[in-house]
């Protein structure tokens, strides 16, 4: 399999799904943004960080909890 990497989908109202793919399975997830007086560019843009510190959250909690 490629490297992991993410899917990002558009749908309404500032709403981004978004899959992580990688070798042992995937995540779906769904991230919302504001769009009132922001541009399609800086709306993805904050779509995409959120998603960042997600996946950053998630390493966090499973570095935490790893079994030993």
């Amino acid at each position: 399999m490629a490297s992991p990497h993410y899917v990002i989908r558009r749908s309404r109202s500032g709403r981004f799904n978004f899959t992580l793919l990688a070798e042992h399975g995937r995540i779906n997830g769904v991230v919302v943004v504001p769009t009132e007086n922001r541009s399609k560019e800086e709306v993805a843009q904050h779509a995409r960080e959120k998603i960042r510190a997600l996946a950053e959250d998630l390493n966090a909690v499973a570095s935490r909890a790893a079994l030993p």
